[in-house]
């Protein structure tokens, strides 16, 4: 299947078409969240010089907060990123576990890609909460970057529509 995509002057600045059509590909929904990132352990686990890859478990906690009935609340995550020799790109793999204020739990998986301090994740929730059930399988993207000024990874995270 090929895709095409022709543009008729609208009067919109490249930006502006070129968000339209990454929604044409990628369809965004409502926006969930804003995601601050704290990291709270980092070490190397193992380093393959011959690839120029470094391996590291990191850990962090993040304050979410919900918009649009996404919930609340504070999440601790932890997994594995492989940063490539040339130290813009890291790949990551990340889990976790998400409490809310009303003591519902939720789980985690997510996977991103960093380069040169700005991260795209896509993350899915799982939950066996009843009230917070139709977050279970939910998939967003988060798109961020690194404040290396203070030490923190902030993003904002929309409903994938799939």
């Amino acid at each position: 299947m090929e895709l095409r995509y022709s543009f008729i002057s609208t009067g919109k600045s490249k930006k502006n078409k070129a968000k339209e059509v990454v929604n044409e590909i990628l369809p965004l929904g409502r926006k969930l969240f804003e995601e601050v990132d704290k990291p709270t352990g980092s070490k190397v686990v193992f380093e393959d010089k011959d690839r120029g890859i470094i391996e590291r478990e990191s850990t962090w906690t993040a304050d979410i907060k919900g918009y649009n009935s996404f919930p609340s609340g504070m999440a601790n995550g932890s997994g594995r990123s492989y940063v490539h020799n040339n130290g813009s790109i890291t790949i990551s793999h990340w889990e976790g576990i998400f409490d809310t204020p009303e003591k519902e739990r939720l789980k985690f998986k997510g996977r991103d890609v960093n380069k040169n301090g700005k991260f795209v994740v896509l993350r899915t929730f799982f939950t066996n909460s009843e009230a917070l059930g139709w977050i279970n399988g939910l998939v967003c993207i988060l798109s961020g970057e690194f404040d290396a000024s203070i030490g923190i990874f902030k993003s904002t995270g929309y409903e994938l529509m799939l």
